[in-house]
């Protein structure tokens, strides 16, 4: 995507404190520079180079405007959506998060073969915006009856395109209630939440559905307002 717009582009890193205060914690260093050597290289060169093939030709021509998102048929939801969980997880280490998602995500993509993402949601906006950024929000969530859900929520901005990873944390069963916005759900399709709630879930990876519907409502954090 930095070939494809702005190779040459930066960014600074900052964390904002719950008291509204903001400290910058790195200084602004070129994109390309971001890498992260944990992954190994049978992944790297395996299926998410695989990935990143399928991936190019939709997010190009979402950023172009030659597609719009609710085009896009059922497995090109499940490839774009896949391809920002797996950005915004390797992201989350790569810019040093106090809480980076567990990498337990991307077993679930790897055994997807990385044509649709696990147990976390995707929604996606076009956003009228030339620009790279990355977001992520930490949020728990006191429920109705006792009990919390937690979880991170990343978005990840590209030229004309915003998409938004929820990331559940706790193991908390929800029923999934889908809420209308300006977002454009991509992951989990209703099929696929059936689907997910008949097999076991791995430890801590529950409670996506609820994280589902928070990010659907994720223009309160919008990068672009």
């Amino acid at each position: 995507m930095l070939k494809e717009f702005e190779p040459d582009a930066s960014m600074s890193l900052y964390r904002q404190f719950g008291d509204g205060t903001h400290m910058q914690i790195r200084c602004e260093i070129k994109l390309e520079s971001f890498r992260l050597g944990a992954i190994c290289e049978a992944c790297n060169n395996g299926w998410m180079s695989e990935l990143e093939v399928h991936a190019k030709p939709l997010l190009l021509a979402l950023s172009r405007e030659q597609r719009a998102l609710s085009d896009l048929t059922e497995e090109e939801c499940g490839i774009v959506a896949a391809w920002a969980g797996k950005t915004a997880i390797i992201e989350s280490h790569s810019v040093g998060a106090e809480c980076p998602v567990s990498g337990d995500y991307l077993k679930e993509i790897r055994a997807n073969g990385g044509r649709k993402p696990g147990r976390f949601a995707v929604v996606a906006s076009i956003s009228g915006k030339r620009s790279f950024a990355h977001m992520q929000v930490g949020v728990i969530h006191d429920l109705i009856g006792g009990g919390k859900a937690a979880g991170n929520i990343i978005v990840l901005a590209i030229p004309n395109l915003a998409l938004v990873c929820s990331f559940p944390m706790l193991p908390i069963p929800f029923e999934c209630r889908c809420v209308k916005s300006l977002f454009t759900p991509l992951w989990p399709s209703p099929a696929h939440w059936r689907e997910m709630n008949q097999t076991p879930m791995p430890p801590g990876l529950q409670g996506a559905e609820h994280l589902s519907a928070m990010a659907e409502r994720i223009e309160l954090f919008h990068p672009f307002r």
